[in-house]
């Protein structure tokens, strides 16, 4: 029997044909039980994997074949191969071959513990493992589903169990002499505990031991309150199609209040994509730097699929203060072509101090990060899956985009074509700085074509400059955070958020990970997770906290005995904002009473 509250385990192996895994879990008497068994052969590629690889796989393949009862729940994960407990963790990324690190990347959305037992004594997994199924059976188990036991109390509820229900609760044995005895003329005469029936006094008859309300509708008893809202809420619906399931058949005082409180208290409904809210973070535009080429950024485009073998990338570079622009094409975007584009760049203009970039997987080698240190450069990374942080240079890669399209549509080679719109841009006076590139990083106007008598052009000056770069910041701040409803974020270290999937995910797949927690905050809108990555507010939603009591006790508290139902009613009504009323435009025309 599976037990969500229970500690549970993965024990998995692997032979040199088949993998095994069983689901276990723990008693009070730390005695372990068995929920499921799960056994597969491998194919012919797979069994040309290293044993290391094999038992890898067994722990994949087991996590997800029982997804739906170890996602959102911490478990332990038990294989026989001592290498796992660093492989198949965040700290063992580094280490871990290609095919192991993806294996690695699946897992992350489960909460577990990689746990180390001697062969010796993980013989269920090991036999599993050695008697998988034949590719003949193997075929015909994949339409059947795992079979295991849930434990759960919902049952359906009885006529007996009902009945019983209701002449056991003492508020109903008051209720029904009150029924049968007649009503009093006011509600302050009655007991506290009836005063709540009294609005609908009128409506309620005595049947066997059971009241009624209305022609169908049964009044639960306070014990049966819970269960019956958990059965209603079986399927995970939502509270407005719980309501209408409890509403056609039954009543109690407060029922709308009882099922809000269950609802948003149940973890499942929590983690859906529906209670997943999302808000864009306002914009934090960086501030011009004090002098030229101090503070560049670098981005990749491509691959290209129409391009030449050598133009399959291009590698561009951006100065934040004078918008001067550097791009090279590349047959391939590693680590090494960026260092040597960046190495001729800076021969040139110099090493700039603060180089921003993205989370490519280039940009994170030891040898790129090698290559700034050796150049005393300061290196700043975006939050991951967010393009905006890196604004500058992202915007000059559209132009760059747009450009290869036009060279594309004339059929000129894209090198020549770049280099002439390169020389042109450099020219041109910038829309933010209103100022050319070429004036505000060389101190001169460029000589192009287009210039045909040399005239004296008064020089910009600089403060003037920076004055417009603010303001025109500024003013696009404005607009985009009014476009974007943005609001500010203000998650706390502690606070338990979910982190909406950047990439788009399949049909049924949750687009939100599981809870993660905030660890610090790295900006006014950057967060660092416990997953280890800087996420920027926009990709996170606040999960609420549970209410301080969740069992069926607090939950159904909210009615007290005493409490007046119907003024509780009207107090909540004045509280609604009450229509405008015009009076019609005759009415102008005429003085009108009081």
């Amino acid at each position: 029997m599976f037990d969500p509250s229970k500690p549970t385990i993965v024990s998995t192996d692997a032979s040199d044909y088949g993998v095994g895994a069983v689901l276990t879990q723990l008693d009070g008497n730390d005695a372990e039980h068995t929920v499921a068994f799960a056994s597969r052969s491998l194919s012919d590629a797979e069994r040309k994997y290293s044993i290391v690889e094999k038992e890898a796989l067994a722990c994949v393949w087991a996590a997800e074949k029982w997804r739906t009862w170890l996602w959102g729940r911490k478990f332990l994960l038990r294989t026989d191969h001592q290498a796992l407990t660093t492989l198949l963790t965040t700290k063992g990324n580094n280490r871990a071959g290609l095919r192991i690190a993806r294996w690695s990347a699946r897992l992350l959305e489960f909460d577990y513990e990689v746990e180390y037992r001697t062969g010796s004594l993980n013989h269920v997994a090991d036999c599993l493992s050695r008697l998988p199924l034949s590719e003949t059976d193997m075929a015909c188990a994949e339409d059947v589903e795992s079979v295991a036991a849930i434990l759960t109390d919902l049952s359906a509820v009885s006529e007996d169990d009902f009945q019983s229900g209701c002449k056991d609760c003492p508020v109903f044995t008051k209720l029904r002499v009150q029924i049968q005895k007649g009503w009093p003329a006011r509600k302050t005469s009655l007991d506290p505990d009836l005063q709540p029936y009294f609005p609908i006094r009128h409506e309620l008859a005595v049947l066997n031991e059971c009241i009624i309300r209305g022609t169908h509708r049964l009044l639960v008893p306070e014990s049966l309150q819970k269960k019956l809202t958990d059965i209603a809420h079986e399927t995970h619906q939502g509270i407005v199609r719980t309501k209408q399931r409890l509403r056609e058949m039954y009543w109690w005082p407060k029922m709308d209040c009882h099922i809000e409180t269950l609802i948003k208290n149940c973890a499942t409904c929590r983690q859906n994509d529906k209670s997943a809210v999302t808000h864009d973070a306002p914009l934090q535009p960086i501030p011009l730097p004090a002098a030229a080429w101090e503070k560049v950024s670098v981005d990749i485009i491509g691959p290209f699929e129409i391009a030449p073998s050598d133009c399959r990338f291009a590698i561009t570079l951006v100065d934040y203060f004078s918008k001067w622009p550097e791009v090279a094409f590349a047959p391939r975007a590693d680590a090494a072509t960026i260092i040597q584009f960046l190495s001729v760049v800076f021969s040139r203009e110099g090493n700039p101090k603060t180089l921003i970039s993205d989370n490519g997987s280039q940009f994170l080698s030891a040898e790129f990060t090698d290559f700034l240190k050796s150049r005393g450069i300061q290196h700043l990374r975006s939050s991951v899956y967010y393009p905006r942080a890196n604004g500058e240079v992202e915007r000059f890669s559209r132009c760059i985009k747009d450009c290869l399209q036009t060279a594309s549509i004339q059929g000129q080679p894209w090198k020549s074509f770049l280099r002439t719109y390169l020389m042109d841009y450099r020219a041109t006076l910038h829309s933010t700085t209103g100022v050319s590139p070429s004036e505000l990083l060389h101190g001169r106007r460029m000589r192009t074509k287009l210039q045909v008598m040399d005239i004296p052009v008064p020089q910009t000056e600089r403060h003037t400059m920076c004055e417009r770069v603010k303001n025109k910041q500024m003013k696009m701040k404005e607009y985009t955070d009014a476009r974007r409803h943005a609001k500010p974020s203000n998650f706390q270290p502690g606070d338990k958020v979910r982190v909406r999937k950047p990439w788009k995910v399949k049909k049924g797949e949750l687009k939100f990970s599981k809870p993660r927690t905030v660890m610090t905050r790295k900006g006014p809108n950057t967060y660092l997770l416990d997953d280890g990555r800087t996420w920027n507010a926009s990709h996170l939603s606040a999960l609420s906290e549970l209410n301080a009591g969740t069992d069926s006790d607090t939950t159904m508290d909210c009615h007290k005995p005493g409490t007046d139902l119907a003024s509780n009613s009207e107090s909540d009504s004045r509280l609604r904002p009450t229509r405008m009323r015009n009076p019609p435009c005759w009415t102008q025309d005429f003085v009108m009473g009081k």
